[in-house]
This record gives C-alpha cells, structure tokens and sequence, in this order.
C-alpha cells in the first residue's frame, strides 16, 4: 500500500559562514520537496550529531511533518563547527545567533521566517540574539532559560554551588578528551582528577578552601575566580526590554531559571506568552516530581507542548489566526491547568502571617506558630545556631546536576535539626491557592559580620510528610543590593527580604503550612563561613548564633476568595 505521507531528508554538517569567516555547521531537517518554507532553529554546544530529534519540550518530526525546516546547529568551537569556544562567550554568541539566522532566511528552500527552539544554554542563546533584533527572526520559544541580573537576585547573592561545579566538571572534562582525541598533550593526572569531580561533585563542592576545589582549578577552563565572585554568570545579562520579536517562555515551578524566567516574562512588552508547569530543569517532562505525582494533564505530550509551541510559531511565521492566552499555569494540588491575561494572575492579594512563639521554635517539635498579622513584636525571637562545618543539606526543590533529587520532597527530618526553626499554622478549614510570589519578610540578628538566611515553605499533611513548596536565600552582605556588601552589625537587628520565589500551589483542607528558617542550603548553595570573607577563601568558619525577631512574617500571594 503506498503511503503519501511526505519522505523527511536531513541534510548533515551543512556549512553556515559567519561574520568573521568562520563556518558553524547545522543539520537540516526537511520534507522532501524544492517549496520553501519557515525554518525553526536550535543552536546547541552538547554535540548536534548525538541530540535527539525529539524531547518532551519539542518533537523536531511533527513540527517538519507540519511543514516547518529545522536546524539544529553545533556552536562555536563545538563538535562540527569552526572556531574557538570557552564557556563565557556570551557576546559571541549574541552575533552568531544574529548571523546564523539571517543566512538561513536568504537560502532559496526559507520563505525568509525563522524562529528558535530549545531549552537552557539553547534558550539563553535565543534571548541573547533576539536582543540584537536581527530582521528575519520572527519569534522565539526559549525553554527553562534565563540569567542575568534576574536569576543572581533569585540566588540572593548566594553561589549556586553544586549546579556550577557540576556543569563545569562535565564540560571540562569533554573539553579535554576533545583535546586529547586531537593529538594535543593533556595531563593524565588533570584529566582524572576532572573526570572525578564530574563523577562524584561532592569532591569538590565539599572541599575547603572553595577557591583550591579539585578539578576545576587545574582544568583551567575557566577563571575558578569569575566562578566564586558571578563575574562568570554576569556575562549572561538578558534584557528583556530589549526584546522585540514575540516570545513563547517554557518554564518549571521546580527549575533552577523558574523566577528569572517568569520575571522576565512580566518586563517584556508586546506579544508573548508564558507556560508554566510543574517541570525541572531536565530534557524530560514527566508528571513525577520529588515526592508526588501531579497528574497526566502534567506531562508534557499530554500538556501538548509542542503542539502549543507550533500553533505559536503558525500565527507568528506563517500569519495563522489564533486566539493563545498570554499566560497558561500549572495550579499544583488542584493539578489543572489555568489560564491568566498576566503574571501574578489579576486579582490576586497578599495574605501575611506572623512568625511567632512561646520561645522556642527550634525543631518541628517546638512552639512556633504562623498567626494572624500582629501577633507579636520585636521584642520577642527565637534562636539557633549555625555551624559551617555541619549545615543543612540539600533536599529536593529547585536544584540540577549534581546527585541530588528535584522537587517537592518530604523535608521532615530536616525540621528536626535543632539549627531550623519551624512555625506551623493551623489546620487549613478550606483550600488555599498561593499563586505568585512567596517573601519571608524578617528582622534578624546575628553574631557574625555575614551569615546566610534560608526560609522555606511547605505543606503539612496530617501523617507528618512536611512537602517542600518552594524556598529562597539572602546572603546577608547583599541585603541592600547584589553590587554592595555591607556587613551586618553584630547582635543588631536587621530587616531582611528572603525571596522564596514564584509558584502555583493548592493547600488543601485539613493540612497546615509551614515556614522553616536556617541560615543553609548545601551543595545547592555555598555554605555561608559566617567570617566576611570574600567566597572562597575561607578554610574554617565560624560558628554563629542567629535570631529571628518575632516582627516577622509570611508573604504570600493568594487567589481572591480564599480564608482570611
């Protein structure tokens, strides 16, 4: 039986010249046939020939199936391209997107349109050249990517630890062998002791002096210095005002980039779109994430996410009407869909509850309590103390690479350390639709000169499970801006905004929400050595006794018609 189904080509390592001479190589992939058509471009430096074509963000053989071209190029210096890379060339990068789309809109087999795909490092390269507005670039539909100014103040001045370390080892390390396949000498003793840091990240994110961590310093990649001070990540500035073109912004509730992107998002101006779900930063979409399962409607087939993105480059590359809303979001808890006209939904209100207690809020066992606005004063705190040498580790939420599992996940026995202070509402009486941002608006003290606060929210269900909703940190020093430090005075008060970040949460009936107060979050962040010093160099720290002031509370952005 013959089939008129149309026969797919993919034309390999066809070259793409740049400004300077140097050629960048992509492949193509097309239906057979000399009609021209738009062309959707990815722009890759994990190697094109061994990417898959499909990925639960975007499927490449239905979007060619729907008469689309789509090129998937290796960057600078990778794999099959020309050229010299390091891992900071975002300038370059910026004029290599611009380039490369405006010589695919003047082949004879592109109708002129050309739109982007793609997730992280592939969707930080779609706003870095869109923000140089190149002609033939109609649309773009970066996944899980932002950076800049926006994701270091969602840091909090804090160093993303196991996610640099982790992603610089495994770069790194594939820099080398690449070297190494090439002819030129590589030191075997460099080369394992990358491959180790790859292996196992707590070989170096564990290590003291963080400045002399193993792997990163002799791989010499990249200044370990520019990594420890952000001068590394500062060279991804995306401005979002810059932007001209439409957009279509893929985000997860549990990603790394989840507030730079939703918050970037909310700056831009003209037509774009947000699709937010309950997603990490993987190649993969499942409806499972840490400890839950959210669903069919979470996964990403079944949400229909390349078909979303497709209707989205029709209307935008081909002039197709369609009626898209601005913003569509995943409701966790209630785990449906829900659409908005803007981020934070209209009408949604800010509901605060005071950190209070008789004393001790130490330890899920103790008697701290979220309470009506008011409740208490200044006067009043609760204390633990913090030590370097032994912080709070890593459990779930909004971390990559490394070893560690993404997600809400049970926190409980973190809540019984004696450095976290935990305060517990009341059973809810009806449910509780947080949709947007989540502050811990504290007043603290310390007796350090720098220390770390980290607040997290969760939802206490009646069998003990403490389900981690979302979290943030604030490195002290950076209280009144990310480019000043100023240290605090010890044992003085001090008001400090802990962003706990974006999200779209049901408390359900019958559960109690819980703020926990520490001063770590490790590997996930560095730890705080409580000594002032610049990050890095310190070999010990110092231990710390922290108070947070009972004129404290809970921000949190309620949907209207919820419990007052």
């Amino acid at each position: 039986m013959l089939s008129d189904t149309p026969r797919m080509i993919v034309h390999r390592d066809v070259a793409m010249p740049m400004r300077d001479g140097v050629l960048l190589r992509g492949d193509l992939w097309r239906e057979d046939g000399d009609a021209p058509r738009p062309v959707l471009l990815r722009r890759l430096p994990y190697n094109k020939a061994t990417a898959m074509p499909n990925s639960d963000w975007f499927r490449t053989t239905d979007a060619v199936a729907a008469g689309y071209t789509v090129v998937v190029q290796d960057t600078r210096g990778r794999y099959a391209s020309d050229g010299d890379w390091t891992p900071v060339m975002w300038g370059q990068e910026a004029e290599d997107t611009y380039d490369t789309v405006e010589w695919l809109a003047a082949q004879e087999w592109c109708d002129g349109n050309v739109g982007m795909i793609g997730g992280s490092y592939l969707g930080i390269v779609q706003w870095l050249g869109a923000a140089l507005r190149p002609p033939h670039l109609k649309a773009i539909a970066p996944a899980i990517a932002a950076g800049g100014q926006l994701q270091r103040q969602a840091d909090g001045g804090a160093l993303p630890l196991v996610q640099l370390v982790s992603w610089l080892a495994y770069m790194t390390l594939e820099w080398l062998m690449t070297r190494q396949v090439k002819g030129e000498e590589v030191d075997p003793a460099v080369l394992a002791s990358v491959a180790a840091v790859a292996a196992e990240p707590s070989l170096a994110t564990h290590h003291l002096p963080l400045r002399e961590m193993p792997g990163l310093t002799a791989g010499a990649l990249v200044d370990l210095q520019d990594v420890l001070t952000g001068r590394f990540t500062e060279t991804a500035e995306i401005s979002f005002a810059e932007i001209a073109v439409p957009s279509l912004s893929l985000a997860g509730w549990f990603d790394i980039y989840c507030d730079a992107g939703v918050r970037g998002f909310a700056q831009l101006t003209g037509e774009h779109r947000l699709i937010v779900g309950p997603w990490a930063h993987a190649a993969h979409v499942p409806a499972e994430q840490g400890d839950l399962n959210f669903g069919m409607r979470a996964e990403g087939a079944v949400a229909g996410l390349t078909e979303k993105q497709l209707a989205f480059f029709d209307r935008h590359l081909r002039g197709a009407e369609a009626d898209l809303p601005p913003v569509e979001y995943f409701l966790m808890g209630a785990n449906e869909w829900r659409t908005a006209g803007q981020w934070p939904p209209a009408g949604v209100v800010t509901r605060d509850f005071a950190l209070t207690s008789d004393g001790d809020a130490r330890t899920l066992d103790g008697d701290g309590r979220l309470a009506g606005p008011g409740a208490a004063g200044a006067d009043r705190y609760d204390e633990y103390v913090y030590d370097p040498a032994d912080p709070v580790p890593t459990h779930g939420g909004r971390v990559v690479l490394g070893n560690e599992v993404t997600g809400p996940r049970d926190v409980s026995f973190l809540e019984r350390r004696e450095d976290v202070l935990c305060y517990t509402s009341a059973p809810l009486e009806r449910p509780l639709d947080v949709v947007g941002p989540v502050v811990a608006d504290l007043l603290v003290s310390s007796s350090a000169v720098d220390t770390d606060f980290v607040a997290r929210l969760s939802e206490v269900l009646p069998d003990g499970r403490s389900i981690a909703v979302v979290d943030g940190i604030l490195r002290a020093r950076h209280r009144d801006g990310l480019d000043r430090e100023v240290p605090l005075e010890p044992g003085v008060p001090t008001r400090l905004r802990v962003d706990c970040g974006e999200t779209a949460w049901r408390f359900q009936p019958g559960n109690r929400l819980r703020l926990a107060v520490t001063s770590s979050n490790f590997p996930r962040f560095d730890r705080n050595m409580n000594t002032g010093n610049p990050v890095g160099a310190d070999t010990t720290g110092k231990v710390a006794t922290q108070r947070v002031h009972h004129d404290s509370v809970l921000r949190l952005s309620v949907l209207p018609g919820e419990p007052a």
